[in-house]
């Protein structure tokens, strides 16, 4: 008989485990995931996993010099209450999605979009950022996503079809730049993340949480380029359980403002998103994996 690898076997399971965890989540009242986020944040805090590794690294020093604090527990419980959410939220109406989820300054998208040329919307794994797509959707701005491709695929492919339900479009970042220019010029929006240091992504060093972190160009190359407007937008959660999407003033980049100048700039907000709520951040991703041999300039 032949032996079936680990990984194969443990890949095969995470497809079903994945739609398990879905449909749990769309039958389960939010309290009761709440409070199921919390005892399962509680206890992943209490492995000896990598994460866990990561983020006492990053409490020891980047929460410490920036004199902001987050549990591992509560940073846990804070992704698996938005992951929860998207859950829950994917299968109900649209009515009820704007009861949750409350929009601040959606007249700064239409600004942008008066000059045709599209948005990029820069933002990053904060809060329940799988959300804002449906939210803006909602909002009446038609919108794409770039992302890549998960491993297992089967688990991707599920993840990816809630992503789209309420029409979004889904671009693989391996796909080029077509797909990106094309979505531009329709004058639609183009959601981007870039807080974290994701390898054979082009990028470059700005400070981060004021410490020089690699960035991915891809928005401030655009931008230039194209002369598309950047928008900035976070979602946030409220002590009373509901979200609030803040859509920020554009910036209009001319080939005057160097990549350096952008990336330093969109780090900036993010890092204080990241200030006003540090557990609602991916603490557990290794943002400063990669080091900076010399100095750069940070105006954050």
């Amino acid at each position: 008989m032949k032996k079936i690898p680990f990984k194969t076997f443990r890949h095969a399971l995470t497809v079903p485990a994945v739609g398990l965890v879905i449909l749990l989540s769309a039958l389960t009242p939010r309290p009761v995931s709440r409070l199921n986020a919390g005892i399962m944040g509680w206890l992943l805090s209490l492995l000896p996993l990598p994460s866990n590794r990561i983020i006492k690294k990053h409490r020891r020093g980047v929460m410490a010099d920036c004199n902001i604090h987050a549990s591992a527990a509560e940073i846990y419980t804070s992704v698996l209450t938005g992951y929860f959410d998207f859950f829950y939220l994917s299968y109900r109406s649209d009515k009820t999605f704007r009861k949750i989820i409350k929009v601040k300054g959606s007249g700064n998208m239409e600004k942008a979009l008066s000059s045709g040329k599209g948005v990029i919307a820069v933002t990053a794994h904060f809060g329940p950022w799988e959300l804002l797509p449906r939210a803006m959707k909602l909002l009446g701005f038609d919108i794409g996503v770039v992302g890549r491709s998960l491993s297992p695929r089967g688990a991707a492919d599920i993840l990816d079809k809630l992503r789209r339900k309420p029409g979004v479009k889904t671009i693989d970042r391996n796909s080029g730049a077509a797909p990106i220019v094309r979505l531009l010029r329709k004058n639609n929006t183009l959601g981007m993340l870039i807080d974290q240091d994701t390898r054979g992504i082009q990028s470059e060093f700005a400070g981060f949480l004021g410490r020089p972190a690699r960035t991915p160009v891809a928005p401030a190359v655009l931008s230039r380029k194209l002369k598309v407007p950047v928008i900035t937008m976070h979602i946030t959660r409220q002590k009373d359980s509901s979200y609030l999407l803040v859509i920020d003033e554009p910036v209009f980049f001319t080939k005057e403002d160097s990549i350096s100048d952008i990336l330093i700039l969109l780090n900036g907000r993010i890092s204080q998103w990241i200030h006003d709520a540090p557990e609602q951040w991916v603490w557990f991703h290794n943002r400063w994996r990669q080091k900076l041999t010399q100095g750069i300039p940070d105006k954050h």
